[in-house]
């Protein structure tokens, strides 16, 4: 039986595969199926492919900015392949799986990581098995069954991630993707760049964070990474590799360990932390051990230079801590940049001086400075949803994604208008990546593509803009 999963396109120029249809792809593969990932959001084709495919079923994934990319995908095929099964999964699904599986065109819902859960439902699709009482069978499902939704049972999700197999990326174009020349940002060392989890979960409360892959860490052993490791770069010639984990160096000594291989590995690889780097979970020896590897760029996820920010999102970070590390890993040669988020509820135009007045008083390389947005399932949705924050634009689920000058707010607080917010993003980018001294390096290290591209974002003539619609096939 044929499975398809489609990734829709969203307005965000920092594509990388997602790991979890790959995953998902690799276990139905182990278990006889034949599957296919097809992403719009590199390849404009993939939705014209994903038809002449002709699968059994089809499983959309879709964050909140790709939902409802997703839907009119769902729709389109069910009016042209009306016998296909309809799956969604992700994080905007798991969070509304009601409100999600309530539209015709979507068959089922599966919450959370759905590496189990996913072989139990085609299996009893493939051989019809699908009335209410065999459907009640399979863990964390909703359906939909004689006018009502049902959901079964919540399971956890399975504790030994070396019994997964690699990520299936033989089943999606990655020619296309590699020659793709935003993927990653701006600043990145290789041509042929990668993706690889060694963990899951994050143990930590921040109220702005979905956790979809919830509190508890599950690691993968040194040998199953290394494993992986070795099959990207000897298949694929991958060259450069960013860590996806949300907190990496959780464990001290199994972060050790695994920078000490890879410093040893053959051929050598680059490799960036994008993202899962707190900035008091680094010390002089992991920042050594991460230069031995050659790790070129690190992003930490500091969010606000105003400690009392810090506290409503309940972030628990000392901000010494995090610059005496961003001043330290600066020292040793790596690329630095951090995460800003700004408008989060009760916060001030003073509080939002004092953050980016930290900020902009370290020697940083990049910076993503974003509005809040209040994904659904966080705690900071229910505050913005109980207080009457959500703007119009918040009534677009399009409209949730973080992007260089996102030219709107999801939110209006009592302490700022959401046209001063953005107003306050606008501004803070301005202010950061027109320094004549960042400007300076920056001619140094980015080729003119590069420079036109972040021109174009900071002067407001880019970013934002809905992409193509795969699905119209006129």
């Amino acid at each position: 039986m044929k499975i398809a999963f489609y990734v829709p396109p969203i307005p965000d120029d920092n594509t990388v595969p997602l790991l979890g249809p790959l995953y998902l792809l690799a276990v139905l593969e182990r278990n006889g199926f034949e599957g296919r990932l097809f992403d719009a959001r590199f390849d404009r084709f993939a939705f014209r492919k994903l038809l002449a495919f002709r699968p059994k079923v089809v499983g959309v994934s879709a964050v909140t900015a790709g939902y409802l990319g997703g839907l009119r995908a769902a729709r389109k095929i069910k009016e042209i392949l009306p016998n296909v099964s309809v799956i969604f999964g992700g994080p905007h699904p798991s969070s509304l799986p009601n409100q999600v599986v309530s539209d015709p065109a979507v068959d089922y819902v599966l919450i959370g990581e759905s590496e189990t859960t996913i072989v139990d439902l085609c299996q009893r699709v493939r051989e019809n098995e699908t009335a209410p009482a065999s459907l009640c069978e399979v863990k964390n499902l909703v359906f939909k069954a004689g006018g009502e939704t049902i959901a079964t049972e919540r399971v956890t999700a399975s504790k030994n991630l070396d019994d997964l197999p690699l990520p299936a990326f033989h089943r999606m174009d990655l020619e296309t993707y590699f020659a793709g020349t935003q993927a990653h940002g701006l600043f990145k060392r290789g041509k042929r760049i990668l993706t690889m989890m060694s963990s899951r979960g994050c143990p930590f409360g921040c109220t702005f964070c979905c956790r979809v892959m919830g509190k508890t860490i599950r690691r993968r052993s040194v040998e199953s990474v290394m494993e992986e490791v070795e099959f990207l770069t000897r298949t694929y010639g991958v060259d450069e590799l960013y860590f996806e984990d949300d907190n990496f160096t959780a464990q001290r000594e199994r972060a050790l360990e695994i920078l000490d291989r890879l410093a040893a590995f053959k051929p050598p690889l680059y490799l960036k932390f994008a993202n899962g780097l707190r900035a008091d979970l680094v010390d002089r020896e992991l920042l050594e051990a991460m230069r031995r590897a050659r790790v070129h760029s690190l992003s930490f996820g500091i969010e606000s230079g105003c400690a009392a920010t810090l506290a409503r999102m309940q972030k628990n970070l000392r901000l010494d801590k995090a610059r005496g590390n961003v001043l330290l890993a600066k020292s040793m040669g790596f690329l630095v940049g951090a995460n800003c988020i700004i408008g989060y509820p009760g916060e001030t135009k003073a509080d939002i001086a004092e953050s980016l007045d930290f900020f902009f008083g370290l020697p940083l390389d990049s910076m993503a400075i974003v509005n809040l947005v209040p994904f659904p399932g966080t705690e900071v949705r229910s505050i913005c949803e109980k207080n009457g924050y959500l703007t119009d634009a918040a009534k677009n689920w399009d409209n949730y994604f973080f992007s260089l000058n996102n030219p709107i707010s999801l939110i209006e607080t009592p302490q700022l208008s959401g046209d001063e917010l953005v107003r306050c993003v606008r501004g803070a980018y301005r202010r950061m990546y027109l320094r004549p001294k960042w400007l300076s390096r920056a001619v140094m290290r980015l080729t003119p593509r590069q420079m036109a591209i972040g021109a174009a974002t900071m002067l407001g003539m880019r970013g934002g803009k809905a992409p193509p619609d795969p699905t119209d096939l006129t």
